[in-house]
């Protein structure tokens, strides 16, 4: 059996009206701002705005913002995703993920996680939810992973280094891999919103599936086999 973990997770905003309110508390008017009506302006005008941008990103941060699906596949079996269609189920389904990467993590040998940009974010973001609502992952699981560790492979960094980006789209791309096609990761937040949970599991999928074809391209270059 495979030590290869394919994973991907997709990420929403926080639900939270109490953060919502917090982060609208924290946006002010520009300094340049001085006469009364000017500053009432920008508030009806500009700050809706920019108090949605700031929510917005709290999708990157795992302190606000919640996983809404998570994605993986052991070796060349069929990817799997749980996803939720309520926050309130978020710790059920990273219990659900964590009873199933336990149970096929008996047949691994020294589990490597393998994900694109898995080691800044969905890792950490993985473990971020699991601190804050209180869910034990595997002991295997890694914890503060490197890049090139045993642990994890990155097909972000192996291909652009540890000071550099790439999408995966782009990276797909370039290795004549089929992309992303009309969603991509922008869009899930929205997808949410509008109860399109199954279109968000099977995008999640589909990002497994990218990353293992990434993952074998470059195995075939290193003189390995990704199997």
């Amino acid at each position: 059996m495979s030590s290869y973990l394919y994973l991907d997770i997709e990420t929403i905003p926080s639900q939270d009206t109490a953060v919502h309110e917090r982060i609208a508390a924290t946006i002010t008017p520009p300094g340049t701002l001085k006469k009364p009506e000017s500053i009432a302006e920008w508030e009806a005008e500009k700050k809706p705005a920019a108090v949605k941008e700031a929510i917005a990103k709290t999708s990157f941060d795992g302190a606000l913002g919640h996983i809404c699906c998570i994605g993986w596949a052991v070796g060349d079996q069929e990817p799997k995703a749980v996803d939720i269609g309520n926050v309130d189920n978020e710790k059920r389904m990273l219990e659900f993920f964590v009873n199933a990467i336990h149970a096929q993590s008996r047949q691994l040998v020294t589990p490597t996680v393998v994900g694109h940009n898995v080691v800044d974010f969905d890792i950490r973001f993985i473990w971020q939810r699991a601190i804050i609502l209180g869910v034990r992952l595997p002991g295997w699981f890694p914890r503060d992973p490197k890049p090139w560790g045993d642990d994890t492979f990155d097909t972000m960094t192996a291909f652009a280094g540890a000071r550099n980006r790439i999408s995966m789209d782009n990276l797909c791309r370039a290795l004549g891999i089929p992309g992303k096609g009309e969603v991509d990761g922008s869009m899930v937040a929205g997808m949410w919103e509008r109860g399109e949970f199954a279109q968000i599991a099977h995008y999640c999928r589909e990002d497994v599936e990218r990353t293992r074809a990434i993952h074998k391209r470059m195995m075939i270059a290193f003189g390995q086999e990704a199997a």
